[in-house]
């Protein structure tokens, strides 16, 4: 029996294809992705708008690992298990968690907190206008 070559797969280029049924719909209508995103940011904006200004203060808190009355524990064993789920590792107890945090909350002010602070308050001053 002759052996048959498969011809090499060359893809055609600037084929876009539609990821939802709205692209889909919109694409045989004639509009572009682009467009499609232009309107529901639109949409999106307009919607924050008829919220209003919104009024509230940011207050910064003190932690305290040593008082149950404010949550703060409670928290980050909460955090620090569903990571530990995440990445497979064993979870922390209350009692180990306090210990941790003990130790590592002066290391709290890493580049990262820094930069998704900056990036909260960038998103506040977007929903505010």
């Amino acid at each position: 029996m002759p052996s048959k070559s498969v011809p090499v797969f060359v893809p055609k280029s600037g084929v876009k294809i539609a990821v939802t049924d709205a692209a889909m719909q919109a694409e045989a209508n004639g509009a572009s992705g682009d467009e499609l995103d232009k309107d529901r940011i639109t949409r999106l904006r307009d919607e924050l708008a008829s919220l209003g200004r919104l009024d509230f203060t940011v207050t910064p808190l003190e932690f305290e690992k040593d008082d149950d009355n404010n949550l703060h524990m409670d928290f980050i064993v909460a955090a620090s298990n569903l990571r530990a789920a995440n990445y497979k590792i064993p979870p922390a107890d209350r009692h180990k968690s306090k210990l941790i945090a003990g130790k590592i909350m002066p290391a709290i002010a890493t580049t990262t907190s820094l930069v998704a602070g900056c990036v909260s308050l960038e998103l506040y001053k977007l929903a505010q206008g």
